[in-house]
């Protein structure tokens, strides 16, 4: 009886064809998973701008950390201890969002990062993904103004931190530190920042955009407008 089997010509050019057709699937695939999480995080941004409108409900239509007198120390269940810190940190803000059940820990992480899901205890930068709006100072009017429930479709009150870009702003100490987006003209990565960045920002009417720049054209902030904005600087 007569055997039919491959030969070696035939077994090569089998494996040719299957490293061609892996060498033409891999970058497709690569794309459409940067895509994936790219939607996944423009989602989370949304909805934690939305938490925070449900947050202004009961805090004179204002985001946490201002209540339109003060930057403040807010008032939290019974047993959780906030430490004690300047101005309205992201990590407190971020604290009240996640200790009132507006989101799971899980929200408040990037698909781009690792980080650790926060469930109880002190809130902390390694617990969540996302930079908030610097309202650390209560002579910036304009600032304060917009992190409270305005509607307007030219401030932005939320983005991604890494964007996705192993680059930058990660690497920024003051970010890490704060996930504000910085005022410091000190800051060595400002301008990897600037041009490497990408990512989700959310604004503060609840729409989400996909930023290629950390360079954003024509915000404003309560009567102060911006033709060219850094949201590193």
């Amino acid at each position: 009886m007569k055997r039919h089997a491959f030969t070696l010509i035939e077994l090569l050019v089998v494996i040719s064809i299957i490293a061609l057709l892996i060498g033409i699937l891999l970058p497709a695939l690569g794309a459409a998973r940067r895509t994936a999480r790219q939607l996944q995080s423009s989602t989370q941004v949304r909805g934690i701008q939305g938490a925070m409108v449900l947050f202004a409900a009961g805090n004179n239509n204002y985001y946490p950390g201002w209540n339109g007198q003060s930057l403040t120390t807010f008032p939290v269940p019974v047993g959780y201890v906030q430490p004690a810190v300047t101005g309205a940190p992201a990590s407190n803000r971020f604290a009240l969002l996640l200790l009132y059940d507006l989101f799971t820990g899980e929200y408040a992480i990037s698909p781009a990062e690792a980080k650790t899901v926060w469930t109880t205890g002190t809130v902390t930068t390694s617990n969540f993904s996302y930079s908030l709006l610097n309202i650390g100072s209560t002579g910036d009017s304009g600032k304060l103004t917009e992190w409270s429930n305005t509607g307007t479709s030219s401030a932005p009150v939320i983005s991604d931190r890494q964007g996705g870009s192993t680059a930058a702003p990660n690497g920024d100490p003051n970010l890490v530190t704060t996930s504000l987006w910085v005022t410091s003209t000190t800051n060595a990565t400002t301008a990897a920042n600037a041009t490497n960045w990408r990512g989700s920002v959310g604004w503060n009417d609840n729409h989400v955009s996909f930023e290629s720049s950390a360079v954003l054209g024509n915000t404003r902030y309560g009567a102060v407008t911006n033709t060219s904005d850094n949201l590193f600087v």
